[in-house]
């Protein structure tokens, strides 16, 4: 059946393209009317085939191209009806769909859980449930989370090896501090993908941090930032704060500043940037340090002085509790200055990298009817 309504959606597809020159989907209200063409067929699938898991799982996803706010509902009334008749596969093909919509909550993680149980056989059952305990280690630091998640992107990058499988599970080799083994993988995949900016980064993140700096820095001056015009994935979108990071960590203090001209830094709320103003103080850049430091001590105290005649607040309790946070604000502002005035130690940054936060929706029409 996935062959016959794949079929109907290219004709669909076709009809849109040719009608507006322009990607199906690019143009959400344009592609309401093609889409819902698509709902009404499947509906009548459905009336022929009620339990035909290509149909109910192509229609949820469709129901929520649509914007219906039925998507869950409808998965779950369809399960209430025919899950006895479901074997393993479909059960959990079901609920990996169901999962994706919540959104990283309990009940994700519940729903992959399921499937996981079930010995899903789909790449994007693992997928999520590494994302999921990423998003846990986000929030936390708590190596346990990012335990998990490496486990899971493993699991996924066996089932297929394609670039966003293996990246995710280098990723999180990476940040469980595995670097030889995440430089390899990143290795690897430049051989399929040379010059691509995100595996670039990635190497030279590895190689700061296995303390091969002149490797680095040779790595790091091929890096350029924005969008990776030959690739569309989120991480493919470079921004010049994860390269000038880079050159602060391998204390390659003028290059770092050298990004950070007047016309860049006025874009930055400055008031905890606390390695940018020890590079300003380690290198003697006094004017524009005492420039910053009196700009944005006067920003603070203007804005405890209107806090304290704003009456716009719901209670006098969550007034003070606003003045208090401001002042709190300033007070850390004022030892952070101290600090980096007494050059006692190094500001730390941590070079970050992050997974690809994609959809692992196993019958999504978006990403899956290419």
């Amino acid at each position: 059946m996935i062959n016959e309504i794949k079929a109907y959606w290219d004709k669909q597809k076709k009809e849109y393209e040719d009608r507006y020159n322009e990607t199906f989907l690019k143009d959400y209200e344009r592609s309401t009317e093609y889409l819902k063409k698509m709902e009404s067929y499947l509906l009548s699938k459905e009336k022929e085939y009620p339990s035909d898991i290509d149909i109910v799982c192509t229609l949820a996803s469709l129901k929520l191209e649509l914007r219906c706010g039925e998507y869950i509902s409808y998965l779950n009334s369809f399960l209430n009806k025919f899950e006895i008749y479901l074997n393993n596969a479909q059960k959990a093909r079901v609920y990996t769909n169901i999962a994706f919509n919540h959104d990283y909550t309990a009940e994700t993680l519940e729903y992959l859980l399921k499937a996981k149980d079930l010995d899903s056989p789909f790449v994007e059952t693992y997928t999520g449930l590494g994302l999921y305990y990423f998003s846990m280690y986000q929030s936390n630091e708590n190596k346990e989370w990012l335990i998990l998640s490496q486990k899971y992107f493993e699991k996924a990058k066996n089932i297929d090896d394609s670039y966003e499988y293996f990246f995710n599970h280098a990723v999180s080799l990476y940040e469980l501090k595995e670097y030889e083994k995440a430089k390899e993988i990143f290795l690897e995949l430049l051989k399929k993908y040379p010059d691509r900016m995100s595996l670039l980064l990635s190497i030279v993140y590895c190689e700061v941090y296995l303390g091969n700096k002149d490797k680095a820095i040779s790595w790091l001056e091929k890096v350029k930032s924005g969008e990776d015009e030959n690739h569309n994935l989120k991480t493919d979108d470079i921004s010049a704060e994860q390269i000038f990071d880079a050159y602060y960590v391998l204390e390659e203090y003028d290059e770092f500043l050298d990004y950070y001209s007047n016309d860049v830094i006025c874009q930055y709320y400055l008031a905890d940037f606390e390695h940018y103003y020890y590079a300003l103080w380690l290198k003697d850049e006094k004017a524009k340090f005492f420039a910053l430091e009196e700009k944005n001590r006067l920003y603070l105290m203007d804005a405890i002085k209107e806090a304290i005649v704003d009456e716009d607040y719901e209670s006098e309790e969550e007034k003070k509790k606003y003045i208090e946070e401001l002042e709190n604000d300033k007070r850390e502002y004022e030892e952070m200055i101290s600090r980096v005035k007494s050059l006692t130690f190094k500001p730390k940054v941590r070079l970050k990298l992050y997974p690809e936060f994609s959809c692992f929706m196993v019958d999504c029409v978006r990403h899956k009817f290419k």
